[in-house]
């Protein structure tokens, strides 16, 4: 589309959205059918177990980045806390739990918001900018879905951690 275009109505947009959803369509058209229905929070149970891991997967990079960015900052406050109220022991296991407890909910209720506002900024920029619509599918099909990419190069960089720890003994 053109970027003079008028912009398609939702209707006409979910073919496109089903193109960038990619394997995993079906699941998020219906949560996006929620989402316009104005159901903003919906539990994700893969954000809740697998958090930062799950963004990686949905190639919600600077969401991940800032989750993790959150995490360092949000533990330091809480062993912060930890220590000022002198807590020990299983007290302190407690407080800690909690916290993984709450930072575990917290994603997976904003798990399908943060994809379904990803996806309607890739859907709207890629219609606003390709030249067809077969341009725009195959597109939204590259830029969406999911990956395992940022998981092998983090297991790769354990893997020469731990190597080079091993080899530095």
């Amino acid at each position: 589309m053109q970027p003079h275009a008028p912009q398609p109505e939702p209707d006409d947009t979910d073919d496109y959205f089903h193109a960038y959803f990619g394997a995993d369509a079906e699941y998020y058209m219906d949560r996006l059918e929620q989402y316009r229905q104005g159901r903003k929070l919906m539990f994700n149970w893969g954000a809740f177990f697998f958090g930062i891991a799950w963004m990686l997967y949905r190639k919600l990079y600077k969401e991940a980045l800032l989750a993790m960015a959150t995490i360092v900052v949000l533990s330091f406050l809480v062993e912060r806390l930890i220590q000022t109220a002198g807590l020990t022991g299983g007290a302190a296991l407690l407080a800690n739990n909690a916290f993984t407890i709450g930072w575990s909910l917290l994603l997976g209720f904003i798990g399908n918001w943060l994809y379904l506002r990803q996806a309607h900024i890739q859907v709207q920029k890629v219609l606003a900018q390709a030249p067809g619509q077969q341009a725009a599918f195959a597109q939204l099909q590259q830029m969406g879905g999911i990956t395992f990419i940022p998981h092998i190069i983090v297991a790769a960089l354990i893997a020469v951690l731990l190597l080079l720890t091993q080899f530095s003994r």
